[in-house]
C-alpha cells in the first residue's frame, strides 16, 4: 500500500506522476487487493463437501455459485460499475466495494438456504468486478504509456497468487477451526466449520480495506480536463476505434479461451490419459500454478517495456502475438506427448500464458482517454470473456459427441486450442497493424501542433 502525492497538474503520456515508492507501492496495493478478491472467490472450492451437507445442495447448484452465475454476474456488473471509476475518485469507490463484497463473504457464512448463499455470491460478483478497472485507470495514470505494460504484469500477478494463497490461508484456517466444531454459536445457532472460514475471510479483505483507507490516496488524472470529457460521447469513440477494439476482443478471447481451459482439463488429461492419481495431479499443478506467474508476468513487463513511449502499442501487441505463436507447439505437446512430456509442457504453458495474460487489459489503456478506461476495459471484457468461457464446454462437446471417447480428451485439446492459438496469432496481427496506424496518427497530430504551441510562445 502506499500514499500518492496530489499534483497540481495531471502529467502527461510521456512523464510519471509522483516517486517510484509511490508508483510501485500503489501496483503491490492493487496486486493485494486482487489477491484478497480471488481468496474470497475462491473459498467455495475448499468446502464444497461441508457446504453441500449443511444445506442440503447438490453439485449442480455447487457448479452453478462457482461457474456460470459467479462469471456472468461478474462480467454484466463490470459495465454500470466502470461509470464510477470513469467519474469518481477511483480509491474511494474501491475501497467500498472492497468493504461491500467483505459484507457479502460473511453473510456467506451465515447463509441457511442455497438462496441466501447465492445471493452472497451475487453481491461478491458485482462488489469484485471493479478491482481491475479501477487498478488498471490509477496505473495508467502514474505510469508513462511505455511503462503501463510492466505495471500491469505486476498487478496481474494478484489473480496467480490469491488462488495459490486461498489453498493455503484455507487450509490453515480450518485446522485452526476445527475444535469448535458443533459448538453454540450466536444467530447461526452451532458452530460450523466451513462457515467460521467465510467469517475469518470477510475479516481479512476488511482489514485490507482499512489499510487502504489510510494509505492509498487518489493521484490526478491525465490527459482530459472534466469539460473536454463531457463534450466527448463514449460511444462515438468506440465507434471510432471500432476496428481496433473488436479485432482485439477476437485476439484477447483467443487468450481467454486457452486460460479457462487450462484451469478446466489438464488435470483431468494426467488423471484421465495418464493415470495419475488426484493426489499426485494436484502435488504438481499447484505449486506449477504459483511458480509459474511471477517469471512469466516479469517477462511480460520486460519485454512489453522495451520500447519508446509513442511506440507503446504496437510493441506490445507484437510482444502478445509472439507469446500466441510459442503457446501453439506447447499446448499440442501438453495434449498429445506422453506424460513426462506432458508434465513439461504443462509448466511451459502456464508460464507463456501468465507473460500473454499478464499484458491482456494494457492495449485499452493505452487508446482510451482518462475518463473512459473503466468504461472501455468493462465492454470489452464482456465482449471477449463471454465467448472465451465456453472453451472447456467446447473441448467436452468434442470429447462426448464427435470423438465420443473419453479418452480422447488430448486430441479435443489439441483441436481447441490449437485453433485458438492459430485464429489468435492472425487477429493479433491484424491488431498490430492498427495499432501502428492508430500511433502513426497520434505522433502526426503532435508534430503539427508543436509549431502552434512554439509560435504562440514567442508572441
Amino acid at each position: 500500500m502506499a500514499y500518492i502525492p496530489p499534483s497540481g497538474e495531471p502529467g502527461d503520456d510521456h512523464h510519471p506522476i509522483g516517486t517510484p515508492a509511490s508508483r510501485w507501492g500503489a501496483v503491490l496495493a492493487f496486486m493485494l487487493v486482487y489477491i484478497v478478491s480471488y481468496i474470497d472467490r475462491q473459498v467455495l472450492t475448499i468446502v464444497v463437501d461441508p457446504v453441500k451437507l449443511s444445506l442440503g445442495i447438490g453439485d449442480t447448484e455447487i457448479g452453478l455459485l462457482q461457474g456460470i452465475l459467479f462469471s456472468s454476474v461478474l462480467m454484466v456488473a463490470a459495465v454500470p460499475m466502470s461509470y464510477l471509476i470513469d467519474h469518481y475518485n477511483r480509491s474511494r469507490v474501491l475501497i467500498g466495494c472492497i468493504v461491500f463484497w467483505s459484507l457479502a463473504t460473511l453473510y456467506c457464512g451465515f447463509a441457511a438456504t442455497f438462496v441466501e448463499l447465492m445471493i452472497g455470491r451475487i453481491g461478491l460478483a458485482v462488489a469484485e468486478a471493479i478491482v481491475p478497472m479501477a487498478a488498471m485507470s490509477v496505473i495508467g495514470d502514474l505510469f508513462p504509456r511505455h511503462k503501463v505494460g510492466r505495471a500491469a504484469a505486476v498487478f496481474m500477478n494478484g489473480s496467480y497468487f490469491g488462488n495459490g494463497t486461498a489453498m493455503l490461508l484455507s487450509g490453515w484456517m480450518i485446522s485452526w477451526l476445527t475444535p469448535m466444531q458443533g459448538r453454540p454459536f450466536p444467530i447461526i445457532g452451532t458452530f460450523e466449520v466451513w462457515r467460521g472460514l467465510f467469517m475469518g475471510m470477510a475479516g481479512v479483505s476488511l482489514v485490507v480495506a482499512l489499510g487502504l483507507f489510510l494509505f492509498l490516496k487518489e493521484p490526478p488524472r491525465r490527459e482530459l480536463t472534466k469539460e473536454q470529457v463531457n463534450a466527448e460521447s463514449f460511444w462515438a469513440f468506440f465507434w471510432e476505434k471500432r476496428r481496433f477494439i473488436l479485432s482485439y476482443c477476437l485476439f484477447a478471447g483467443c487468450i481467454s479461451l486457452l486460460g479457462y481451459s487450462l484451469y478446466a482439463w489438464p488435470a483431468t488429461l494426467l488423471m484421465r490419459v495418464h493415470g495419475m492419481t488426484p493426489l499426485e495431479v494436484g502435488n504438481i499443478m499447484g505449486p506449477l500454478f504459483i511458480i509459474t506467474s511471477v517469471p512469466g508476468t516479469a517477462l511480460a513487463a520486460w519485454l512489453g517495456s522495451r520500447c519508446t513511449p509513442d511506440r507503446a502499442l504496437q510493441h506490445l501487441m507484437l510482444v502478445m502475438v509472439g507469446f500466441m505463436v510459442v503457446l501453439g507447439p506447447l499446448l499440442l505437446a501438453l495434449s498429445l506427448g506422453t506424460k513426462p512430456v506432458a508434465i513439461v509442457a504443462l509448466g511451459a504453458v502456464l508460464l507463456m500464458y501468465a507473460a500473454a495474460h499478464g499484458a491482456i487489459l494494457t492495449p485499452m489503456q493505452l487508446i482510451a482517454p482518462n475518463r473512459m478506461r473503466a468504461r472501455l476495459l468493462a465492454i470489452t471484457a464482456l465482449i471477449y470473456a463471454t465467448p472465451g468461457s465456453l472453451g472447456p464446454a467446447i473441448i467436452g462437446l468434442l470429447t462426448d459427441r464427435v470423438f465420443e471417447n473419453p479418452a480422447m480428451l488430448g486430441k479435443a485439446m489439441a483441436l481447441t486450442l490449437g485453433s485458438a492459438c492459430v485464429i489468435g496469432v492472425f487477429a493479433g496481427l491484424f491488431v498490430w497493424r492498427q495499432a501502428i496506424a492508430f500511433e502513426g496518427e497520434a505522433r502526426r497530430r503532435t508534430e503539427t501542433a508543436a509549431p502552434t504551441v512554439l509560435s504562440s510562445a514567442t508572441r
